[in-house]
């Protein structure tokens, strides 16, 4: 992994899946609507670029939760791993799984282990900050070790079936046994989990 030094943006390493990867396991329909449109309703990808070519407003941090697959961030997203920022990107998938071998990144394995869960909201919740977050803000993802995903900044969860959940602090399940998918209820501790 790469650790970012002196104002450089760490880079995602190359084995490392990005959410465009998923894209065809993904059913389009359910792509939220602030990354189908732009902010004048034109299409726009996940990079924010119109149609036209032309870039559209920075239209915030999303983790889009696919059916049985993983969680697939974008926006201004930045991971940090043992105190270290391993990634400061625009587009990551993170392991939900519980058993990529290149944790907290999704490597494929929810596949190959036959990972199950629709990627609805099934409770838990994201916390509101205090005050309005800046509209471009980074949101921080924190991995906890043995533990969830931190967040740590403004993010806003899209489920599989448009189910929403906004917030700056939360905590998100990446052992794939919470009940409270795609948060986390602290069943890691009781399966073992272990991660950096």
């Amino acid at each position: 992994m790469v650790a970012a030094r002196g104002g450089e943006r760490a880079a995602v390493p190359a084995n490392v899946k990005m959410r465009r990867d998923f894209r065809d396991e993904r059913d389009e329909t359910r792509m939220s609507d602030e990354r189908r449109t732009g902010a004048n309703g034109a299409g726009s990808d996940a990079q924010g670029t119109s149609a036209g070519n032309a870039p559209t407003a920075f239209l915030g941090n999303l983790v889009e939760v696919p059916d049985s697959g993983p969680l697939c961030l974008t926006g201004r997203i930045r991971v940090e791993v043992a105190g270290e920022i391993v990634a400061d990107t625009d587009d990551v998938a993170l392991c939900r799984c519980g058993h990529s071998g290149n944790k907290p990144f999704c490597d494929g394995s929810h596949r190959r282990v036959g990972f199950d869960d629709p990627g609805v909201i099934q409770g838990g919740r994201l916390v509101p900050g205090g005050e309005e977050p800046a509209p471009d803000e980074p949101v921080l993802i924190v991995c906890a070790a043995n533990g969830p995903l931190l967040v740590r900044g403004p993010l806003t969860v899209v489920a599989a079936d448009g189910g929403r959940a906004q917030g700056t602090k939360g905590a998100l399940c990446r052992c794939g046994a919470s009940s409270t998918k795609p948060f986390c209820d602290g069943t890691h501790k009781d399966t073992g989990f272990q991660a950096t």
